[in-house]
Parts: C-alpha cells; structure tokens; sequence
C-alpha cells in the first residue's frame, strides 16, 4: 500500500505540472492573440489617423478654395457694379431717369405728351466763323466746357437737358416730371447761363456769345432708335422755342408771349415790336429785363 499511495502522488503531481505548463501555453497564446489585436488595432488606429489628416488637409484646402473663390466673386461684384454705375452715369446723361427706370423694369418706354413745358433753344453767334480759327480738338474742348457748364446750371434749376445739336444746345423744365415752376426754372437757368459766359468771356483766350429763345406749351417726349437710344422731344412748342432763338440777340433771351404771361411775378420783360415767324405769323416777343429780374 505505501508503494501504491507513492505512485499515486507522484501521478497527481505529474498531471499537475503538466496542466499548469498547458494553462502558462494558454495564457501565453492569449497574450500573443492580445498582442496581435493590440498591433492590428494600433495599426487601424494609424490609418485612420492618416485617413483623418489626409481628410483635414482636403478639408483645409477646400475652405482655402472656397475662401479664393468668393474673393474672386467679390472682386468680380464690385467690378461689375462699377461697370454698371459706368453705364447707368452714360444713360443718364442721354435719357431721363423715369425712362431709364421703365427701360429696366418693362424693357421700354413710350411716348408720352406733356402737357405744361417750357423748351429753350441756344445757339452760338458765327460760331462758323469762331471755329475756323481754331484746331478741332480747340473746337471740342470750348463746346464741351461751355455745355458742361449749362448741364450743371441747368440742373440745378429743375431743368433736363435733352440735347446738343453742334453748337446749340436744347434743355426743357416739366418733364418727365411735371414742374409747377417750369418756366421761372427755364428763365433762371437762362440768365444764370449768360452770367456763366461773360464771366467765362474774361478769363478765357476764347470769347463766345450766344442767343436764346424760349417758349412754353405741350410737348411729346420718347425715345428715338432702338439700338442706339436717344430721348427727343416734339411739337410746335420745340418749333417755335427754336423760332425765338432765331429772332434772338447776342447775350438776349428772347421769349414768347405765352412765356411772359407764364413767368413768375419778379420777371421783366421788354417789348419788342410784333415779328413775322415762319409757320406762325406775326407774333409778339419780348427779351428778359436781365438787370431789373431778381432771382
């Protein structure tokens, strides 16, 4: 019995020991199974971390694109917005500001018939003469000064201008927008334009003097052309407006009977004797009082 008992301890030792070193084999294959997951884990990890910045960097350098493009667009805006305020200042120094409003918002404008408008018409004296003594840039550079001039005049007394023909230069009050003082705006403007020119007479190489005519009626306004745009007005009151001019003196504003009878009460006239005007008859006329007038 003792050698039996022997045996079976050193039995039971034997299987312990050798599950033990399978338990130790276990553990160490788990471990190499952690260690492998751990490695194959780190690795995902860094994929994904280059996957990340790789995705950051595109991020980024789309943000920098898109940051580019809207300087580009915005260059682009103010670039078209200053072209545009450069055609609109061209429009509006050919068409009144209504027009150009419906030219935009319906894509035309039609004719229209004003009905209490004050035209004036001037023109050079021997401008013919003054001008073929000088270049024609010479030329230009005088008409573009003196109408500049008017245009600003002109403006400032509720008046549009319409148009220059060569030397003669055609401005209205009352249209588009009507303007209860239409003819003292017409006849301050005018005696305003006249100072204009003598002062401009002595300080410059250059002396111009000029006529004006003035009348007061009912007009038609529109545009003439469709590919080149030109507002032009119509009707016997342009005519006669165009007659007064005529009959006018150098330095004089010459006026209707219905532009007397239209002006305000600080205007002055000076009869003149009764005159022949083509297509009209004999007609009576008066020159502006330019000293007695107070404005």
């Amino acid at each position: 019995r003792p050698v039996s008992s022997a045996r079976g301890t050193k039995c039971s030792e034997t299987t312990d020991k050798v599950r033990h070193v399978k338990r130790e084999e276990e553990l160490l294959q788990k471990i190499a199974r952690l260690e492998q997951q751990l490695s194959e884990e780190r690795e995902r990890n860094a994929a994904l971390e280059r996957t990340l910045a790789a995705e950051r960097e595109a991020a980024l350098d789309q943000r920098f694109a898109i940051v580019e493009n809207n300087l580009k667009l915005l260059e682009l805006k103010e670039s078209l917005e200053s072209e545009q305020e450069k055609s609109a200042k061209l429009l509006r120094n050919i068409l009144p500001e209504r027009v150009i409003g419906e030219l935009r918002t319906v894509g035309s404008s039609k004719p229209e018939l004003f009905e209490h408008v004050t035209v004036l018409f001037s023109d050079i004296v021997d401008f013919t003469g003054g001008s073929a003594r000088l270049a024609p840039e010479e030329v230009l550079f005088e008409l573009s000064d003196i109408f500049t001039g008017f245009d600003h005049i002109f403006a400032n007394h509720g008046c549009e201008r319409i148009k220059t023909i060569g030397d003669a230069y055609l401005c209205v009050s009352g249209l588009p927008e009507a303007a209860p003082g239409h003819c003292g705006n017409i006849l301050g403007g005018a005696c305003e334009a006249i100072g204009f020119l003598r002062e401009r007479n002595r300080n410059h190489p250059h002396e111009w003097r000029m006529r004006f005519g003035v009348h007061t009626g009912r007009v038609v306004g529109g545009i003439v052309g469709i590919e080149k745009y030109i507002y032009d007005i119509f009707g016997d009151t342009v005519n006669t407006a165009a007659r007064m001019e005529q009959l006018s003196e150098p330095m004089c504003i010459n006026v209707s009977e219905e532009v007397r009878k239209a002006a305000p009460p600080n205007c002055r006239f000076l009869e003149r004797p009764p005159c022949e005007v083509k297509g009209k008859g004999v007609m009576r006329m008066y020159f502006l009082d330019q000293t007695r007038t107070q404005w």
